[in-house]
């Protein structure tokens, strides 16, 4: 036994051992890495919750904030496109754009962009286009999503900055006649703003929908058409809110005008009133004379570009009007439009509180 130890080389032994385990050691860590590389190629998961992501509680309070947050779309005509701005959340890292052209199945991703806003230029006159935004929040584990937004489906018309414009605007409905004023501004590729009783609205909810498909503005009329500069703080909010309640179970978004019941508005409405608020300068006084020929005589003889024009689509005698209205307009070279593109147009930006009779 003690021959066979003293023909053992045990610094060689150690040698080998030594190297078997390197060996070993440097298997075991390109494996390591090898699993690592294969976990972070797998697909990342198109929505997680919080309890998925290993993160600390601290930021887990952010991360179901982030999930739970609304974003609220806006879309605006341009003559570059359709403008959309939606909720900027703080931890967002960026926004998906999706978009459905009428009579395709699905939404696709059009773009995902890190502002919250994006235009759409590549819309085409007539079409009909339906748009959602989701925010995306990327993190080293994976990707975050939160809900959907509110869906808006309209129609895009190109107007020419460079041509006469007017605005059509009708007070007190929605009522009885304004559908065919819609049939008519669709047939002419027109768009009028509409101040809508938030009272009346549910009794024509489809000429809502159609108004604000085919690209007209709604704006609130209020609930009750009650003299705001009567009314408290709590008065005037009520009333606004209300209006817009109704509206966006209907088509999804709030009024983003005012007009004050009679045009009465004092320093104290535009205080509280967070819309910009729109009055007139052309007065048809349909509502007094009920005659078609005299509310006709009253657009075509005194309109000039940048008009705000004031008439109320709850007249049988008014919508006999604006259906010879539209088309003299159009021939005479004017483009028709809402509050928000005639000030687009021109490029005014509109803003809350303050009055405008009209758009030079």
């Amino acid at each position: 036994m003690k021959r066979i130890l003293k023909e053992i080389n045990f610094k060689l032994l150690s040698c080998v051992f030594a190297g078997f385990l390197l060996f070993v050691l440097l298997c075991l860590s390109i494996f390591s890495a090898l699993l690592t590389s294969k976990t972070e190629q797998l697909p990342i998961a198109k929505k997680a919750s919080a309890d998925s992501v290993n993160i600390s509680s601290e930021q887990e309070l952010d991360i179901n904030s982030f999930i739970n947050s609304e974003i609220e779309l806006s879309l605006k005509s341009t003559e570059k496109g359709f403008k959309l701005e939606y909720t900027a959340l703080p931890n967002g890292t960026e926004y998906e754009i999706y978009r459905k052209v009428d009579g395709e199945k699905d939404f696709t991703v059009i773009e995902t962009t890190q502002k919250n806003k994006f235009t759409d230029s590549t819309v085409i006159t007539g079409k009909i286009y339906s748009y959602k935004v989701r925010a995306v929040l990327k993190q080293k584990e994976g990707v975050i999503t939160t809900e959907f937004s509110n869906r808006i489906k309209r129609k895009y018309v190109w107007f020419d900055k460079s041509k006469k414009m007017v605005a059509l605007t009708f007070d007190d409905g929605p009522g009885k006649y304004t559908k065919a004023i819609l049939k008519c501004l669709d047939k002419y590729d027109a768009h009028a703003t509409f101040f809508v009783v938030g009272s009346e609205i549910n009794k024509y909810k489809s000429s809502v929908k159609k108004a604000d498909l085919i690209g007209c503005e709604i704006g609130s009329h209020t609930y009750d058409h009650c003299d705001l500069t009567g009314l408290s703080k709590k008065g005037i909010k009520n009333q606004i809110k209300k209006t817009d309640k109704r509206l966006e179970a209907i088509i999804g978004h709030k009024a983003t005008l005012i007009r004050p019941p009679y045009g009465y508005v004092n320093s104290y409405v535009k205080q509280v009133v967070k819309k910009p608020i729109i009055t007139w300068n052309v007065d048809t006084r349909d509502w007094a004379t009920l005659s078609a020929s005299k509310t006709y005589k009253a657009v075509m003889e005194e309109v000039s570009d940048g008009d705000i024009i004031l008439m109320h689509d709850i007249h049988k005698s008014t919508k006999n009007a604006v259906l010879k209205i539209i088309p003299a307009l159009k021939k005479k070279g004017y483009q028709i439009v809402t509050v928000p593109e005639l000030a687009g147009y021109k490029g005014k930006k509109l803003k809350s509180g303050k009055v405008y009779t009209e758009i030079d």
